[in-house]
């Protein structure tokens, strides 16, 4: 399966995750829901590439020391990890609100598609 998109789970240093709230524009994926940052991997570009730009104009930070998170929940969509990063989180268009969020608090986000699958696989994965 050919890879589509690329996805960032950016930790800070007290393991919560970085989600970004999906405007309810219809013309938008998974609106109203919480997700990580991330997007469509473009033509001729390297799917780490595409995680690492859409960080950037999504949330505005810029991330490194990506690592690849292996899993069989979206064959489509290239999952890393990280929590090196660098700015102060500002979100585009393409989100409405965003949140450090605490594992005990995913309950509380009305969550997109397997983020708190991949939130949980990141941290064991982690250790």
């Amino acid at each position: 399966m050919t890879l589509k998109g690329a996805i960032v789970v950016v930790l800070d240093d007290q393991d919560r995750v970085l989600l970004g709230k999906r405007p309810l524009n219809k013309a938008f994926w998974m609106p109203g829901k919480w997700a990580f940052p991330g997007g469509k991997i473009e033509e001729g570009e390297a799917p780490i590439d595409a995680a690492i730009r859409e960080t950037k104009e999504e949330m505005n930070l810029d991330v490194e020391n990506l690592k690849e998170l292996k899993t069989t929940l979206d064959k489509a969509v290239a999952i890393y990890y990280t929590r090196k990063y660098h700015g102060n989180v500002q979100i585009d268009h393409e989100h409405t609100d965003w949140a450090w969020v605490p594992r005990a608090d995913l309950p509380n986000y009305d969550l997109a598609p397997h983020v708190g699958e991949i939130y949980r696989l990141v941290l064991k994965n982690e250790h």
